[in-house]
């Protein structure tokens, strides 16, 4: 008897090499390929006697190019293929029914959502707003400012002048606003003219702050707000930093369970970002291993902090910058090297780490494995 022989076209990821340990270990004999032209790739797929065929890569159109070349070369083979965008799987299904499509990103976030839940005491809801935008802040305390300064106003107004509530608020508007000065203030106290005059200096540096706040708002994604779906909780909420595909998958599944979440992604224009304004996600930009953005984010009173972005000694960065700036805090990381996930366990002993090669590579081989269970070996 003869083991059976994969072929895995894979990239340089890990997670080839994750798979190729999986079937071994299951006694199937896996061959990795990275690379190679067309020309090529046909060639090894005519030559060998495969039982099967894994296409491995974080590249979506490049699986595509390479299940589309394995399926033309050789349409006997099962076909395996990991994708990450969620339009390109259900199209994929729909195109090409005979081949197992991986949704690895759907995968790996319900594991990490899993480890989130599991971290977080109270996985219901969360209390409070927090505002993390800059312009949507200065616009906030310059508007209060303001609303403080005209109450200030009136209440000098109906002291100075003897105006009613209704006249008094009147004229303080039309006084913050510039318009109009308040009728009679000439007569009014020594005291009353003084603060007055301060009120109006400073009411007209707060109508600039708050003018150009808002047009710094307009002008750029508002990706957090204080009402609705994107509001920013306060405490008790999950932190994800780190917004691709699984980063914005773990949101959903996350929000489909009842828990608050808030993202962090260092690039505005990353896809999920504008997907997140859709779906109702608030995110935040900047670094993940910031102090500063990790304090504004509310690391101090959150629920967990998660590190999902697509480099293992990023994840680690943060996991590190977040317990330097709350000890006790929760973690889960994504990592996706094995090594690293074992030395990070070993060695760092924070956190909850889902080696998200290894859960990849587990799932697949298992499907490999319980197909050739059905058929006998050549």
């Amino acid at each position: 008897m003869t083991r059976r022989q994969v072929l895995i076209l894979g990239d340089r990821q890990g997670l080839a090499a994750a798979l190729a340990r999986q079937l071994t270990e299951r006694d199937i004999q896996p061959r990795v390929i990275y690379g190679g032209t067309d020309t090529e790739l046909a060639s090894t797929l005519s030559a060998g006697r495969w039982a099967a065929v894994v296409v491995l890569t974080h590249d979506d159109p490049l699986a595509l190019r390479l299940t589309l070349l394995s399926a033309q070369v050789r349409p006997e083979l099962p076909q395996w293929v990991t994708l990450f965008d969620r339009t390109i799987v259900h199209r994929f299904h729909q195109i090409m029914p005979s081949v197992n499509v991986v949704d690895a990103a759907v995968l790996v976030a319900n594991a990490l959502a899993d480890r989130c839940v599991a971290a977080l005491d109270k996985p219901r809801g969360s209390a409070g707003v927090r505002v993390v935008d800059d312009a949507l802040r200065l616009m906030l305390l310059a508007g209060a400012g303001l609303i403080a300064i005209l109450a200030l106003q009136t209440v000098l107004t109906v002291l100075a002048l003897r105006e009613g509530v209704v006249d008094a608020i009147y004229y303080a508007t039309r006084s913050l606003a510039t318009v109009a000065d308040v009728p009679h203030a000439e007569a009014g106290a020594v005291w009353f003219k003084l603060i007055s005059t301060v009120t109006t200096i400073v009411s007209v540096a707060l109508v600039a702050v708050f003018t150009a706040a808002l047009v710094r708002r307009l002008s750029r994604a508002r990706l957090t707000t204080v009402l609705g779906r994107r509001r920013a909780p306060a405490r008790g909420h999950a932190v994800l930093v780190g917004f691709g595909q699984i980063g914005f998958r773990l949101a959903l599944e996350l929000r489909s369970r009842g828990v608050a979440m808030l993202a962090l992604e260092r690039d505005v224009d990353a896809p999920c970002v504008r997907l997140a304004r859709r779906a109702g996600i608030p995110v935040a930009i900047g670094r993940g291993d910031d102090r500063a953005t990790l304090e504004l984010l509310g690391v101090h009173r959150c629920g967990v902090v998660a590190a999902v972005t697509s480099d293992d000694l990023t994840n680690v960065a943060i996991g590190l910058a977040a317990t330097d700036v709350r000890p006790e805090v929760p973690l889960v990381l994504r990592l996706g090297d094995g090594n690293v996930a074992a030395e990070t366990e070993s060695l760092l002993h924070f956190g909850s780490v889902c080696d998200a090669h290894g859960l990849i590579a587990g799932h697949i081989a298992a499907e490999i494995s319980s197909a050739f269970t059905t058929r006998p070996v050549l």
